[in-house]
């Protein structure tokens, strides 16, 4: 064996070593691609699966996306206030309108209350007391419907009663009532463990700059007005149901601004044939300082660029479906939230507004419950503290009064001058009656105001009779004569007098 065989021979080991080993490689990376192939068609059978499951059985399914943006309680709420605050990014003008609109049709003209004895005079100091009651918590002006808007936006109210010992009116001292944020103090409310409509204490944390609290059943009143009945915890808002809606109505017009701004900035555009030319264009352009509505002359082929239009329709039509979504999921009319043009007749309006009494039916029920409960466990409280010393027959008694939200439309009204007016008119039924039918009247009042006023007409009559009766004397002899008659003398002109 010569010396160059002994050299070549570890050269070519080497060499296979090193084919051998790229082989494996190549063996590993080839066992790995095909394990990646099993596993993609073992995944892929997999999703075949679960989608055959999911049309036959309806019980099982898989997405990546979703359509709601807001799963919890806590997350919507926040987005709401900031909403309703103008500080979110989005859905702030629709946001508050519908809020506000909400709150303004559930409590209409106000609460009435009316006494359920026999006559007014029977719960007299109960009707004065909540009168000087609403009046004490400005429910009888704008806090009501501050309470209904903060109700809207979580979903629940909760308002605390305390006994305040000042002098209010002709009462020596009065109830509180103030509202409390689930918000401000995440309160929570727990029932009693065998009746979970039994609301028996609200508690809350320590926080930043208020103290942990909590309340007896007597000290609060609470009512949810979303969730599961048997969640007295949970109420989601009427809003939570469409904010996604309400922030793609936003983005769309938001879009459709972008859009509208391009079009209003078309782009000048000189077509000429060779880069020389560009260049003395672009030079006689600065030179002239040239704006659109000036004459230039020049060479080239001239036109303005704009935007293509393609995308306008499809942002129109995406407005339109969800003004028609929000307004399904809150009851508040399509041309409240600004698309008059979809109204296709004055009809069709007045249609729409009975929506939104019907979708605020149930929170108004729900108002007219939470009022009676303030009522009474004010009323209680108060016995408690200023006629502790008093007789039981002297005291407040709740069951004298009552509590109702008039729900006033258009329909309402047009029943009462094409039904009850004709009829009270015709002497089917009285007119009491139908004037019971107005909302806001108390029959046993005005009955109690028309009285006064007859009696006040006859008085003054009687009294414009007794100054005819002067006048006509005066001109009169004492045979009873008319002054005016041949031969008939005055009284004081006569002889002797």
């Amino acid at each position: 064996m010569s010396i160059k065989d002994m050299f070549a021979k570890p050269a070519q080991i080497q060499e296979m070593r090193a084919q051998t080993s790229l082989l494996k490689e190549q063996t590993e990376t080839l066992e790995r691609q095909t394990k990646l192939l099993r596993g993609e068609i073992t995944s892929y059978q997999h999703v075949q699966e679960i989608l055959v499951k999911d049309i036959l059985s309806l019980t099982e399914s898989q997405t990546r996306y979703t359509g709601n943006s807001y799963k919890s309680y806590d997350q919507a709420v926040k987005a709401i206030t900031e909403k309703y605050n103008s500080i979110a990014d989005w859905g702030t003008l629709q946001t508050g309108t519908i809020i506000d609109l909400r709150a303004a049709f559930i409590l209409g003209e106000g609460i009435q209350v009316s006494h359920t004895t026999e006559t007014r005079e029977e719960a007299k100091v109960e009707l004065q007391w909540v009168e000087d009651f609403m009046d004490y918590n400005d429910l009888d002006r704008e806090m009501a419907q501050e309470i209904a808007k903060e109700a809207e936006i979580e979903g629940k109210i909760a308002i605390q009663l305390f006994y305040d010992n000042e002098k209010w009116k002709d009462w020596t001292g009065m109830i509180s009532a103030r509202y409390i944020s689930w918000l401000a103090r995440k309160y929570k409310i727990i029932p009693d463990p065998e009746d979970y409509l039994w609301y028996k204490n609200m508690e809350w944390p320590k926080g930043a700059g208020y103290a942990a609290g909590k309340l007896e059943e007597a000290q609060f009143i609470y009512k949810k007005f979303g969730g599961r009945l048997n969640d007295p915890n949970e109420a989601q808002p009427k809003i939570m149901k469409c904010l996604d809606q309400i922030d793609r109505l936003d983005k769309a017009l938001y879009d459709l601004r972008q859009i509208n701004h391009l079009f209003a900035s078309p782009t000048p555009d000189w077509e000429v044939n060779s880069e020389s030319e560009v260049t003395d264009l672009q030079a006689r352009l600065e030179e002239t300082n040239w704006k659109i509505g000036k004459a230039f002359i020049h060479t080239g082929k001239f036109q303005l660029v704009t935007v293509a239009a393609a995308g306008v329709d499809n942002l129109i039509k995406e407005i339109e479906t969800c003004v028609k979504m929000i307004s399904g999921a809150t009851g508040i009319p399509i041309h409240y939230l600004g698309l008059l043009d979809l109204l296709k007749n004055r009809a069709t309006g007045e249609n729409t507004r009975e929506l939104i009494m019907t979708a605020t039916s149930k929170e108004r029920q729900i108002w007219i419950g939470a009022y009676e409960e303030m009522f009474t466990k004010a009323m209680e409280m108060f016995n408690a503290n200023a006629y502790k010393n008093k007789s039981t027959a002297a005291k407040l008694d709740p069951t004298r009064i009552s509590v109702d939200i008039p729900q006033l439309n258009q329909e309402h009204w047009d029943h009462i001058e094409k039904v009850f007016a004709p009829m009270a008119i015709a002497g089917i039924i009285s007119k009491e009656y139908a004037a019971s039918q107005i909302p806001g009247i108390d029959m046993e009042a005005e009955a109690e105001r028309k009285k006064k006023r007859e009696e006040e007409d006859a008085k003054l009559a009687k009294e414009q009779l007794e100054t005819l009766k002067a006048e006509a004397a005066l001109n009169q002899n004492d045979a009873g004569e008319p002054l005016g008659k041949k031969g008939a003398v005055p009284p004081q002109l006569r002889k002797g007098e």
